[in-house]
Formats: structure tokens, C-alpha cells, sequence
């Protein structure tokens, strides 16, 4: 039996979505041409948009965003990009969040406060498998440990894609979120 390789995903930067988000003056030009390119109300079990903000879906893409208008300007409190492939889950589809990013400001914490988990399990429920990504932030792999913990002690089945094989991506089963804790360091 092959062993499995231990190379933690690529850590980069702060992502320019990250930037543009982050600084209020950026976030709301941000949110303008988001929201003027076409976008729909969405809607996922369990999450209730308090007073004033809505959960939107571009027409586009796969494009995800919680917004409000924040002193009289759009604002984005949180967003999610998705990437639907087969290439390591063929034949099965999966999906990948490219971008995830919430606000740092506490203002908007009730509107944010454990979406990305329902998010998560929302993409569990639709596609089955949600993979990461091979080039993470800081912050990307905190996400990715949370989401993973969660979906482990919720009893879903975790595996390890290894794409240093080719295109085979074999999968090795994780039996202890003691594995994660060495290629996600």
C-alpha cells in the first residue's frame, strides 16, 4: 500500500478579493459592481438573514455574498466563490471554495456568526464532497481545519488527495484529526 505524502497545501498571501474587501472605501465599490452585475436572493437551511442584510447568489457564478448597506454605502460582510470540478474526485463532482472572506468588523457579527458552517454543510448536502484548496492563506487553513474538525466530529468521511502522484489522486482515508494537524502545519 502506497504511504501518503506529507506536503502541506501552498501558503500565500493575502488574496487581492481579501484586500478589496478589507478596507471599508473598497468593500463598497466592491459590493456596488457585485451586486449591479445581476444577483439573486439565496437561501440555505438554518440561516436567517437578521434586518437589513440578504444572502445573494450572482447570476453569473458561483459567487456568494452576505450584504447589507452599511452608512448609506453596499457592504460585503462575507463571501464565498465556488469552483465545481471531477479532476480529483472523478467520477464524482466536487466543489472548492476559491474564496472565502468575512468582515472583521463586529458590527456585522450577527450576520456572520456560523455561516460558514452552515455554508459547509449546505455544500455537503448539494455535492457530497467539498475539496480544498492546494494554496491557502493563514487564514484559509484555520478555515480548513475548522470545517474539517466539524466535519469529522459530525461523522463525515475525510481523505487526503495526493496530487504529487499524477492523476491518479489516490485517497487515503483520515482515521485521526492528529493527521491533519502535520500537512495542514
Amino acid at each position: 500500500m502506497r504511504e501518503r505524502n506529507n506536503v502541506p497545501p501552498l501558503k500565500i498571501d493575502s488574496a487581492d478579493f481579501s484586500k478589496n474587501l478589507g478596507m471599508y472605501s473598497r468593500n463598497s465599490e466592491h459590493t456596488e459592481q457585485f451586486l449591479a452585475s445581476g444577483i439573486e436572493d439565496y437561501h440555505i437551511d438554518g440561516y436567517v438573514p437578521p434586518a437589513n442584510y440578504s444572502l445573494v447568489k450572482s447570476l453569473f457564478e458561483d459567487q456568494y455574498r452576505i450584504v447589507t448597506t452599511d452608512e448609506g454605502k453596499p457592504y460585503t460582510a462575507y463571501a464565498v466563490k465556488l469552483v465545481h470540478h471531477r479532476e480529483i474526485t472523478y467520477p464524482h463532482s466536487a466543489v472548492t471554495q476559491v474564496m472565502v472572506w468575512r468582515t472583521p468588523s463586529s458590527r456585522h457579527y450577527s450576520a456572520i456568526q456560523g455561516f460558514a458552517k452552515l455554508f459547509f454543510r449546505h455544500l455537503l448536502d448539494i455535492t457530497n464532497i467539498v475539496v480544498s484548496d492546494s494554496e491557502q492563506t493563514g487564514d484559509g487553513q484555520r478555515f480548513w481545519l475548522d470545517m474539517l474538525d466539524w466535519a469529522y466530529n459530525s461523522g463525515y468521511s475525510l481523505y487526503v488527495a495526493d496530487g504529487t502522484e499524477g492523476e491518479d489522486w489516490p485517497k487515503f482515508p483520515i482515521t485521526s484529526l492528529d493527521e491533519l494537524e502535520k500537512p495542514m502545519a
